[in-house]
């Protein structure tokens, strides 16, 4: 038969669980965020100016979390649009061979920047060869990006896992405040 006492150990027990649950997560969010921040660093990156004439808030700052990293991209992305006029790496014509050089297969007037149609093996034309170094441009712009977006994200997973942490010490303060005047009460009994 189970005593008053007994009654008291299943929350006891479930307070020191969920605090010790809350350190951990605690220590992972706060490890998760300063590894995300120690790779950012190492690339020795610094945020470039968005415009000459609005270089931004974190301009020539080091790149080592999440606003340094959103700062970067925007810069990025700024630079990006200018070079491509505002198009996407899906945008520009793809018509040339994989060195920038040649055309990869025939091509009328309708898919090329220049409108001259144009064999395959042909040397670019002028205008479709710099298409092809905006297009290149535009491609390792969209990689930059997302590399920094995917830092943005595991800064805001470390933040949400220590968020969690704290939350459940604060419920297991709760549960073990509420043992403690429950407790006189279920031992009288």
């Amino acid at each position: 038969m189970a005593t008053n006492s007994d009654s008291v150990k299943a929350p006891k027990f479930l307070s020191i669980f969920v605090g010790i649950l809350g350190v951990l997560m605690v220590i992972i969010g706060i490890s998760v965020y300063a590894f995300a921040s120690s790779q950012l660093s190492s690339q020795r990156i610094t945020v470039e100016a968005v415009t000459d004439d609005n270089p931004g808030p974190f301009f020539n700052d080091p790149v080592r979390g999440p606003f340094t990293a959103m700062a970067q991209a925007s810069a990025i992305r700024q630079h990006a649009d200018a070079a491509t006029g505002g198009k996407t790496f899906g945008e520009l014509a793809n018509v040339a061979t994989s060195d920038g050089k040649t055309y990869r297969s025939d091509v009328t007037m309708d898919n090329t920047t220049d409108g001259a149609t144009h064999k395959a093996g042909d040397a670019l034309s002028a205008t479709d060869a710099k298409t092809y170094a905006a297009r290149a441009t535009a491609q390792q712009a969209s990689f930059l990006e997302a590399s920094l977006f995917v830092s943005v994200i595991a800064f805001g997973v470390g933040a949400l896992i220590v968020g969690l942490g704290l939350t459940f010490i604060v419920v297991s303060l709760a549960l073990v405040s509420t043992v403690k005047r429950l407790s006189p009460a279920i031992s009288k009994a």
